[in-house]
This record gives structure tokens, sequence and C-alpha cells, in this order.
């Protein structure tokens, strides 16, 4: 076994997506039956939980906080027969004992948020640009989406908020990299990929005009500048702010000493 979420893909091997749409695979074959909620919801908290078992009471109020604590034991041994019946050789993933369920370590899946962490993670250990660059691609592609983003419960908004709080970061740093590597076509890539996560963001907006005023391009700099007074006027029927045109005026005579922090 590697890594905990980089497994080798052994036969039956499941493979769990919960970046951006749920998706399970068994063996690259697509997992159609676990489409309701809350098994979802269950077993997305198993694995984002995986490294300890979890105690049923615990569960129980967390998913059913205001039922009765009989009535919520009874709903999660209802939804733990339904996730045993839907989920593909489930006794080798799920770890049930009578106060407790967990998820298996040892079992053979592929988990995409933790993949998408331990690429972040050697990104960071890298010392070398080009192996941290690599990382962080990786991680990058990896992100297909917020963290369940149709789940309303109030237990993964942090997990959600944490891990797009990464992405967020790897893209920063991605633009870093390969704008001091020279390669502005991957950085302007790289900005535009941040701008749509934050197209509020008036810095990033600078970041793409000063990465386009380095290329020599003036007209991508003024194409990203009526972008941004489009974007903020629609949304927020707000001007750019003096030191967003202040950039913008220098950048246009490709002056790259203009930024904002």
């Amino acid at each position: 076994m590697a890594e905990d979420g980089l497994f080798r893909c052994p036969t039956g091997t499941l493979n769990i997506h919960l970046l951006g749409q749920f998706h399970l695979l068994v063996d690259g074959q697509p997992v159609n039956n676990l489409a309701a909620e809350r098994p979802q919801t269950l077993l997305a908290y198993l694995l984002l939980h995986r490294h300890a078992p979890q105690s049923r009471q615990h569960l129980a109020f967390l998913l059913w906080s205001d039922s009765s604590e009989s009535q919520a034991r009874s709903n999660l041994r209802n939804l733990l027969h339904n996730l045993r019946q839907l989920l593909p050789e489930a006794d080798q993933f799920l770890k049930i004992e009578p106060m407790t369920l967990g998820w298996r370590s040892e079992a053979p899946y592929i988990l995409d948020v933790a993949q998408f962490e331990q690429a972040v993670d050697k990104a960071c250990q890298a010392e070398d640009p080009a192996e941290a660059q690599l990382y962080l691609e990786t991680a990058a592609a990896l992100y297909q989406g917020d963290l369940l983003p149709a789940n309303y419960d109030d237990w993964i908004i942090p997990w959600r908020e944490e891990l797009r709080q990464k992405f967020l970061e790897t893209l920063e740093k991605l633009i870093g990299l390969t704008e001091r590597a020279g390669d502005y076509r991957a950085a302007i890539h790289h900005a535009q990929h941040l701008l749509q996560q934050d197209p509020l963001n008036e810095a990033v907006y600078v970041r793409l005009m000063h990465l386009h005023a380095l290329s020599g391009d003036r007209t991508g700099v003024r194409r990203i500048f009526q972008t941004c007074v489009t974007t903020l006027k629609q949304e927020l029927d707000v001007e750019p702010a003096p030191a967003t045109q202040t950039a913008y005026d220098g950048l246009l005579r490709l002056d790259v000493s203009w930024s904002v922090e």
C-alpha cells in the first residue's frame, strides 16, 4: 500500500471523487446507485475522518441534531444499512463496530481529497522549483470543484473552505513560479483560472494585466481592464479602485513596475 489516498490500483480499487460533483468508480467503471445525498454524506464524513473511528453517538447527533437521541440512532442504523447495500464490497471499506464506524485505511481506494492535499504538501517540501511546480500543477488538476458543493451540512463547510483556500494558494504559487521562470503564457493561464474562482478580486486583474504587459501585449492589458470594469459594474455597481486604474495606466505603457500587492 502506498501513501494515504495515493494507492496503486489493484483489482477492486474504489476511486472516490468528492471535489466537485460526487463520483464513484470501481475498477474504472462508474457506480451510479449512490446518488442519494444522505449515503454520500456518511461516506464523505468517514473518508474525511479516515484516520480515526467515529462514535456512532456523535454521527447520529451530527446528522440528525433536531431528532431525539433514539430516533437519531435509528436513522443512523438505517442509513448504514443502506450504505452497505449501495457501496460495492462495503465491508472491505467500512469498519463497523458496536460503538463506532470508520474507514479501513488498508482498503484499496483512491481519494481525490487525499491526493490533492498530498500534492500540495509535496510542493511545499520541494526544494527544486520545477519539482514544486509539477506537484502544484497536479494539485490544481485534481481540484475539480469545491468539496461536495450541493451538501449544506454545517460540518462540511470548514472542510470546504480549507480545501478551497489551499486551491487558491496553489494557483497563486503557480503564477509566481511560472512568472519567475519567464513562462508568461502559463502564468496567464493560472491567473485566469484564479480569476474564475474570484472574479471580483481586483488584485487578480492587475496581476493579469501585469503578465500581459510582461508579454508586450497592450491589447491583453486593455481587454483585462475592460473585463474588470464590466464585472464590477454588473456585480457591485462600482468602478475599479484608484490603485487599479493607476496600475492600468502604467501597464498600458508596458511599464511593468506597476502592481498591486
